[in-house]
């Protein structure tokens, strides 16, 4: 072949049809490791190189090695909230990510329709106005979004974000909360039924369970009625949590006074199966319950700074008792890795110690395995988390208003992954990514050539009121009634010589 032919060769295409684009996302990668974990990894390395055979190290070792199983190596941050996020779940799929703060604002969130460069939720909603949000669930199928505003009423959205239904508000002026179709007092906790995909149980102040059909939004389906030994009087108290057993027969409760109880899912109703007073400290929030996957293990946070497993089948006393975790957040739940084998919360931010935490805990004797800190740069508290079993990530909010989406490169599958994978959108061929456009210069107009701005800057607002409403634009003045003579002539009422013109357009009909 010629050299020529070599020079011509280079100008035609190597192939027809599509092109594959590759993309390098080692970059990406690198950009989302997180410091602590490469810092973690380094101090093994130190204890290593140190040797010893004590039983003591025997243990950090078997700690080393359970910390390259989680999925924590990286992280991508979700910033759209300006206040604590009290809400949090991931759809069956593990696709989508819907949060609920207290700016009273739910926002959704497509891990398909991500990358790097754009982290923002596709969806913003309100659901109630000027109303923090205490809890969000998506429903098994993931079609439904169940919210839990801090009003008397729940609500359910489409996985889009459009609402479908408000389930109604009790009669207040009822003693016997049996008799009210609705709750009558602040929502605090909501669950779906785990196997049943009609039904959903809501918690509130006003002292009751109450289980609902989502398909019937003017009266729930059950109540039960929560009643305190401690409270004198009518018995009443504040349920703060609920959480139903892996295979639904039972839900469980926790209450403002330090109570724990659970009911048949079936019923009775007006009493529970097993009940303990004091699993908690009175006056303290147990923020939350979770069932193993035995469904005869449940584990409780709660607002005294604890964490307690118990067996439902001996409900007297906690199996494994854990303190020292501050939690001042009454949304701060507690959650269990998919295999079952840890336990992950957060902790809340304290005059001592103002940087809240993320702990992974085991759950064989409630020992720490590492505890991750999300962000060193401000004072926050770590509220909601979730470890998601078909991502095999970690996801957990803040006080100011992050969402933190904790991932690996090995272990974990899509979601985040797909985040950092996903190429940048492609530019048009004429656009110029080389080019600086200040966006801060002012755009020039006729009222500043002919200096009518720097007049009106002078005026005060009462001056500028007035003008406003002379000027039929900004006024909103409506056209000017018409009325014909009987010589046929069309006259303006309130004529005056402004309107000659208009007049004018008018004058034939």
């Amino acid at each position: 072949m010629s050299e020529s032919e070599e020079d011509l060769r280079q100008y035609l295409p190597s192939g027809f049809g599509k092109q594959t684009l590759t993309y390098d996302f080692e970059e990406q990668y690198e950009k989302c490791k997180r410091q602590e974990y490469i810092d973690m990894l380094a101090q093994k390395g130190d204890k290593k190189k140190a040797g010893s055979s004590s039983d003591d190290d025997d243990d950090e070792d078997d700690d080393d090695d359970e910390l390259y199983e989680l999925p924590i190596s990286h992280e991508i941050i979700l910033k759209e909230h300006n206040k604590t996020v009290s809400a949090l779940d991931v759809d069956s799929a593990g696709v989508r990510v819907a949060s609920g703060s207290y700016d009273y604002n739910m926002d959704l969130w497509d891990f398909n329709g991500m990358n790097l460069a754009s982290l923002h939720p596709f969806r913003i909603v309100e659901p109630v106005e000027s109303h923090p949000i205490h809890d969000v669930q998506y429903s098994r199928n993931g079609e439904w979004l169940l919210v839990i505003p801090s009003s008397s009423q729940a609500k359910l959205f489409t996985r889009d974000g459009v609402e479908e239904s408000e389930y109604v508000r009790g009669d207040m002026y009822l003693r016997d909360m049996n008799n009210t179709d609705g709750h009558v007092a602040e929502l605090t906790a909501g669950a779906w039924h785990p196997t049943n995909d009609d039904l959903f149980a809501t918690s509130s102040l006003d002292s009751t369970i109450r289980i609902w059909d989502a398909n019937i939004k003017r009266s729930q389906r059950h109540v039960i009625v929560v009643k305190s030994r401690a409270a004198k009087g009518s018995g009443k108290t504040r349920v703060s949590s609920i959480a139903w057993t892996p295979d639904g027969k039972y839900i469980a409760g926790a209450t403002t006074d330090g109570g724990l109880a659970y009911w048949s899912s079936s019923g009775p109703y007006n009493r529970p199966v097993a009940s303990i007073q004091d699993a908690h400290e009175k006056e303290s929030w147990t923020s939350g319950l979770v069932y193993g996957s035995d469904n005869n293990t449940l584990l409780t946070r709660g607002g005294d700074g604890t964490i307690k497993l118990w067996d439902v089948r001996n409900f007297k006393k906690a199996l494994l008792s854990r303190s020292g975790l501050e939690n001042t957040v009454q949304e701060t739940n507690i959650s269990l890795s998919p295999n079952g084998r840890w336990i992950i919360t957060g902790t809340s931010s304290t005059p001592e110690s103002p940087v809240g935490q993320l702990h992974v805990i085991d759950k064989s004797d409630l020992s720490t395995i590492t505890k991750l800190t999300l962000d060193a740069s401000k004072p926050s508290s770590v509220v909601k988390t979730l470890w998601h079993p078909k991502l095999n990530q970690i996801i957990a909010t803040t006080s100011s208003g992050d969402i933190h989406v904790l991932f690996s490169r090995e272990l974990s599958a899509k979601g985040a992954k797909v985040v950092v994978e996903k190429p940048p959108k492609v530019r048009h061929v004429d656009d110029n990514v080389t080019a600086d456009i200040d966006l801060t210069a002012a755009a020039i107009t006729p009222e500043m050539m002919s200096g009518r701005h720097r007049e009106e800057s002078r005026l005060t607002n009462q001056q500028r009121q007035k003008m406003a409403r002379k000027d039929p634009l900004k006024s909103r003045r409506p056209d000017l009634p018409l009325a014909r003579r009987m010589d046929g002539e069309v006259r303006v009422f309130n004529f005056d010589a402004e309107d000659k013109e208009t007049l004018n357009k008018r004058r034939k009909i």
